[in-house]
């Protein structure tokens, strides 16, 4: 006698009926729903719908439960399939996804909720500076504009390389260098980084492999002094000193008292303009048998280092903290109003930096370029690089200087930091020279305009 064949529903309507009349039978047993849609019938009872997938890689296909039956419906579960799928297509595990729901874990599927998240984790890290998640944000800016949208999955190298090039050509057609769409790429590949290295995403990154889009030409200039540093086309150019004299006169027009003095500070000791401008009282001291001056935060971890004060600085922040309110946490506080920070804020020491060279007709210097400056002239003066990287904060290429050098070298740093402050009296004292009005009846070529 033939068995006969069970007829089994064609609708979801005639499936959610079926379902609620089936009685558990004697041994698990799986029907086909159609759609890649299984039930498994349990012997207490439970019915347990799966979806039958292959995902990306997988040999061969598996089945991954996706609700139960009567809480999730037969349209529920179709709906469940089609999702399961989607992710499967998109290399990704569905189970994995479901747990990870579960959890409390967000899923992320864009670029944009891969950069929100990456930049609200840099905010929250510490350590960071304000400046430097501020151009973070910026150079990330117009990638998210244009593939904030598109899923993780969708982007290709050719989607960052479109959005990078436009950029950057615009930027050249602006008369700029490109820079930023430079920093767009770097950023790019920051935010597929750290999320690898945190387990949100697990793909290659489509950013990897891109070339920089514009060339960038490392900054060269220095203040000269016309010994130390000399000027190749005017050995004699002495713009170091008319610098520092006017950082040391009082009746010259400029930055006010306290911005002079952080310039010179930057100047003297190769500091970077955040170190000088958020330097606190704390790391100052001037009673120790040595004076140092201790920098705890910087831009790096070899940044936090200890430099000893020539007696120019000394002399300097002696004055300073004799003037300063006792209870001040900060040698150059901000001036009252200003809401950006507690101390003068390094943007407004690199503006009134531009504005004391404008009036000195010193050309195309920036604020960094006083550190440059410094540390070329103690090159120059010792002859020892691995000095002066020690007293820029700068990491060692070594082996010696990266796992066992802990050595503090003061007394080598202090002679050479004395022999840098002593050059820079010496310019100073030439440039005042010759810029005093000639005696009656003589001539000195080029006071009126010396250099």
């Amino acid at each position: 006698m033939a068995t006969k064949v069970e007829k089994l529903p064609k609708t979801d309507q005639g499936w959610q009926a079926w379902l609620q009349n089936q009685k558990p039978p004697e041994a698990r047993r799986w029907v086909a729903m159609g759609g890649g849609l299984t039930v498994c019938l349990e012997e207490g009872g439970g019915k347990t719908f799966q979806a039958r997938v292959r995902r990306i890689g997988d040999k061969n296909p598996r089945r991954i439960n996706i609700g139960h039956f009567p809480e999730c419906s037969v349209s529920q579960a179709r709906q469940r399939v089609s999702e399961t799928r989607a992710a499967a297509k998109e290399g990704r595990d569905p189970a994995l996804d479901r747990r990870r729901a579960r959890e409390g874990l967000e899923e992320i599927a864009t670029f944009g909720t891969l950069v929100d998240l990456y930049l609200e984790r840099r905010a929250e890290s510490g350590g960071l500076r304000h400046k430097t998640l501020e151009i973070e944000t910026q150079a990330l800016a117009p990638l998210s504009r244009a593939l904030g949208e598109r899923l993780l999955s969708d982007l290709e190298p050719r989607d960052f390389s479109g959005v990078i090039e436009r950029e950057a050509s615009r930027l050249r057609k602006n008369g700029r260098t490109g820079r930023l769409a430079n920093m767009m790429l770097a950023a790019a590949k920051r935010v597929f980084k750290d999320a690898r290295g945190r387990g949100d995403f697990t793909g290659s990154s489509p950013a990897a492999e891109l070339k920089r889009p514009a060339v960038e030409s490392p900054r060269e200039r220095v203040l000269y002094d016309g010994r130390v540093l000399r000027d190749m086309i005017d050995p004699e150019l002495n713009e170091t000193g008319r610098l520092v004299a006017a950082l040391k006169s009082a009746d010259e027009p400029g930055p006010d008292h306290g911005t002079r003095v952080a310039l010179l500070l930057g100047l003297l000791l190769g500091m970077r303009a955040g170190e000088v401008a958020a330097l606190e009282w704390s790391a100052v001291r001037l009673d120790d048998p040595t004076p140092v001056l201790v920098i705890v935060t910087g831009k790096t971890k070899a940044a936090t280092r200890t430099l000893p004060l020539p007696p120019q600085a000394v002399a300097i922040l002696r004055t300073l903290r004799a003037a300063a309110d006792s209870k001040a946490r900060h040698v150059f506080p901000a001036r009252s109003g200003a809401g950006r920070a507690e101390h003068l804020h390094a943007e407004s020491l690199s503006r009134a930096f531009s504005r004391l060279c404008a009036s000195l007709k010193i050309e195309g210097a920036v604020l960094h370029d006083l550190r440059r400056t410094c540390l070329s002239g103690i090159v120059e003066i010792t002859g020892d690089e691995t000095l002066a990287e020690r007293i820029a904060g700068h990491k060692g290429k070594s082996t010696l200087a990266r796992h066992y050098d802990r050595s503090k070298r003061l007394e080598p740093m202090l002679g050479a930091l004395s022999a840098w402050a002593e050059a820079l009296d010496a310019a100073a004292a030439r440039a005042a020279l010759l810029a005093l009005p000639p005696p009656a009846g003589q001539t000195v070529w080029g006071a009126p305009n010396a250099r």
